[in-house]
């Protein structure tokens, strides 16, 4: 039986680990699998960039339910609530 996992070692920065670890561990996760679900949105979105991921999941949103979004008749109006914000 051929067993289908790896086991990643690798070292890095204390200072920059643990300030890792306060970031997710404040969101109630812990790095092994906050680091597991990153690999994976990057496989599922072919892109590490967080805030792409965070466009994709709610362009999706918007296509599931279009009343989520709103609607301009022209790019002035739109360029307005960009800048805007």
């Amino acid at each position: 039986m051929q067993n289908n996992t790896v086991t990643c070692s690798f070292s890095m920065d204390r200072d920059t680990y643990n300030a890792y670890k306060s970031i997710v561990s404040s969101c109630g996760e812990n790095v092994k699998g906050n680091l597991v679900r990153y690999m994976k949105s990057v496989i599922e979105y072919g892109t590490p960039n967080a805030e792409t991921i965070q466009a994709i999941k709610e362009v999706e949103k918007m296509k599931e339910n279009p009343n989520l979004g709103k609607e301009y008749t022209n790019v002035d109006d739109m360029m307005k609530d960009l800048l805007d914000v």
